[in-house]
């Protein structure tokens, strides 16, 4: 999308009003404001001078619906806030919501209200294909295979406060019913996905659609507010309502916007999510901080020490009493067995690996040997590139 498109349209618009107009979006970014203005009230100077709109103002506008009008709404002044009466046009895409056009709020005619809501319609077909391109953008930036300074370079120029921010990188797979695999998404899960994505939640950066994984770039803040700002939790709930099936989301490690940090963040996510999607014992929605073994095994191969019990099916019983500490009694309730069970399987265990059990090198060994074997699971998946 052209910049100056916005920019000509703004323009054009104030000249035939005789007002001044200004668009931010949904999370209080300055996207654009017409040249002609020759009134302006303190809040917007303010909010042109910081290119965002000042987060007491925010919450003072969305007590008034505009989050979710899709007619103008019209909000009074507010002297304490350095607000005069405004009207706001939402800017919708379909379902998808993009910003707020900005006007005083002053007599129009029937004549120049038709061509706000022109403009406003004309507006949300550029924003839209601006959320494309960061789309496109965000694929180049993670993408292994390609240069990303470029694409790093004009996100920072759609959005001035990325620089010197740091950004989340989450990644999303399915999880199988035994979870013996990662699944590829289906062509149906696939189309469902591409238009439930929290693309217009006020953090995203950008997100998109693989055959195997979804991916979302956020901006990031203090953990402790990170659901609240719905970094992974968003994404979780968007794609659990699209296809109704379960979803393991892994989340790198805070970032820099730098393409190299961005890129490993991104590598830890897929990580993440794949041992999420592979292992019970794990969290659905899983942290690269928290990963514990997985961090160490991201690049191992295959341990043969399990290859004898591999056609058993005793294979469930050991990863779960080693999961549980190595207590029996917990053991037995989680796999829904009698004590006496477990105790005869994890005999025939040690028997066949020629191991005692009771030793705690062998257990670590036998533990670690595991989680690689669900981890390399995930990479008998096809694994496209983004």
């Amino acid at each position: 999308m052209s910049d100056e498109m916005v920019q000509d349209l703004l323009d054009d618009l104030a000249g035939r009003l005789g007002h001044g107009l200004f668009v931010d979006s949904v999370d209080g970014r300055l996207i654009a404001y017409s040249s002609q203005d020759t009134h302006p009230d303190p809040a917007r100077v303010a909010a042109i001078l910081a290119r965002r709109v000042a987060p007491e103002i925010r919450r003072w506008q969305n007590r008034h619906g505009i989050a979710r009008a899709t007619a103008p709404v019209r909000l009074p002044a507010n002297p304490g806030l350095g607000l005069r009466g405004r009207l706001c046009v939402p800017i919708r895409h379909g379902e998808r919501r993009l910003g707020y056009l900005w006007l005083p709020d002053e007599a129009l005619g029937t004549a120049a209200l038709d061509a706000v809501a022109d403009a406003a319609a004309e507006l949300a077909r550029l924003l839209a294909g601006r959320t494309d391109e960061r789309e496109d953008l965000v694929r180049r930036l993670l993408a292994p295979d390609r240069p990303g300074t470029g694409a790093r370079d004009r996100l920072a120029d759609l959005d001035p406060s990325l620089l010197g921010s740091q950004v989340l990188v989450c990644a999303a797979v399915p999880i199988s019913h035994r979870r013996e695999r990662v699944p590829a998404l289906s062509a149906a899960e696939f189309r469902r996905l591409g238009t439930a994505l929290p693309r217009e939640h006020p953090e995203c950066v950008g997100c998109f659609v693989t055959a195997t994984h979804v991916a979302a770039v956020s901006r990031h803040h203090d953990p402790n507010t990170l659901d609240r700002h719905g970094d992974p939790a968003a994404l979780d709930r968007a794609l659990r309502a699209a296809v109704r099936r379960p979803f393991a989301v892994g989340v790198g490690d805070p970032a820099g916007f730098d393409v190299e940090a961005i890129r490993q963040a991104y590598k830890q996510a897929r990580a993440a999510a794949e041992a999420a999607a592979l292992d019970p014992a794990l969290p659905q929605v899983l942290h690269w901080s928290g990963a514990g073994p997985y961090r160490m095994l991201a690049e191992t191969r295959p341990d043969p020490v399990l290859a004898p019990l591999e056609r058993t099916g005793l294979l469930p019983t050991l990863e779960t009493y080693l999961d549980l500490g190595c207590d029996v009694r917990r053991t037995a309730a989680s796999l829904h067995l009698h004590r006496t069970t477990v105790y005869y399987r994890l005999d025939r265990i040690a028997a066949l690996l020629g191991a005692d059990l009771r030793d705690g090198l062998v257990r670590s060994h036998l533990h670690l040997a595991l989680k690689a074997r669900r981890l390399n699971r995930a990479r008998e998946t096809d694994r496209r590139p983004a």
